[in-house]
């Protein structure tokens, strides 16, 4: 092995890293934690030395991890071989195992054009999917939509009287739109505006776009920019009243739901924990499966 070949692997994820740059703060965790398994299996060895036998190990390995090994108490002090060793029933996902075999592959192949690697051990190692990615998150019934919006559970929990707005609204604007948590949670009032489109009259819309002068919002893919009408059934819920309420309110005000802080790069932390972590066990709705991410494939389902 040359030099750059006998770099550690460690040394060698955070260059490949760095020169992702400007990604998302959940796209770099999601990459570290992919490639920082490659260190929990073989240690901090060289580079070069990675082999396709190792790999497939590696493989084999992944697929015995634990499902939410980092939440869950039981296993969140474990360490990797410990792990693998539990043979536990609830292992992560086909769809997570290939993120993590793909996150590999991509960093060997830079790694070959940076000199660090001759092979990339990893290509071709994926595993095939019986189940498409989107249909491994399930979708709400109207049984369960009519649980959750139920006036009795919904103003109850969202606790409107004591002013959660953002627990009252997002999961409505995310029935209602399709949008992702990280879209609603981030808006600004200005991204919600009356739209002229060809052959008919103004209407509100959500304007769902990356700003670079505001470095808190950023949008999945290139195709996430786009105009999203806003839905009767919120205008008549007052969502537009709402909003000019919080202008007078406070002239000041920027974002809509300005009492979220930002963590780890979104706004979303207090939704989603109140959300998938406490009303929906509390309606008995929560499983593995079921999150406000479904609110996403429930609409397109629908529209479909």
């Amino acid at each position: 092995l040359n030099d750059h070949q006998n770099s550690p692997l460690s040394v060698v994820i955070e260059k490949y890293i760095e020169e992702k740059g400007s990604i998302r703060t959940t796209s770099v965790k999601e990459i570290r934690h992919s490639l920082t398994l490659l260190i929990e299996e073989f240690g901090d060895i060289p580079i070069g030395g990675m082999r396709r036998e190792m790999t497939s190990k590696f493989k084999g390995h992944i697929m015995k991890i634990p499902r939410n090994r980092n939440k869950n108490p039981q296993y969140r002090d474990l360490d990797f071989h410990k792990l693998v060793e539990l043979n536990v029933k609830d292992v992560i996902s086909t769809t997570t195992v290939n993120k993590h075999l793909s996150w590999c592959s991509s960093f060997y192949e830079w790694s070959i054009n940076h000199g660090y690697s001759t092979i990339n051990p990893f290509k071709g190692l994926k595993l095939k999917q019986e189940v498409r990615p989107r249909d491994e998150r399930d979708r709400f019934t109207d049984l369960e939509l009519k649980k959750i919006f139920g006036k009795e559970n919904y103003i109850h929990f969202t606790k409107i009287e004591e002013r959660r707005y953002e627990l009252y609204w997002t999961p409505l604007i995310g029935v209602f739109s399709g949008l992702r948590l990280g879209e609603i949670t981030s808006l600004y009032l200005d991204n919600i505006k009356e739209i002229s489109g060809n052959h008919r009259e103004k209407r509100w819309c959500f304007d769902i776009v990356e700003e670079p002068e505001r470095e808190d919002k950023h949008l999945k893919t290139k195709s996430s920019r786009r105009i999203v009408p806003i839905h009767n059934t919120l205008l008549d819920l007052g969502f537009v009243e709402f909003i000019e309420l919080l202008k007078k309110k406070d002239p000041s005000r920027e974002r809509l739901f300005q009492e979220l802080k930002i963590s780890e790069g979104s706004y979303n932390k207090n939704v989603s924990t109140f959300f998938n972590n406490r009303y929906l066990p509390n309606l008995g709705l929560k499983t593995n499966k079921k999150n406000f991410h479904s609110f996403r494939h429930t609409v397109s389902d629908h529209l479909k």
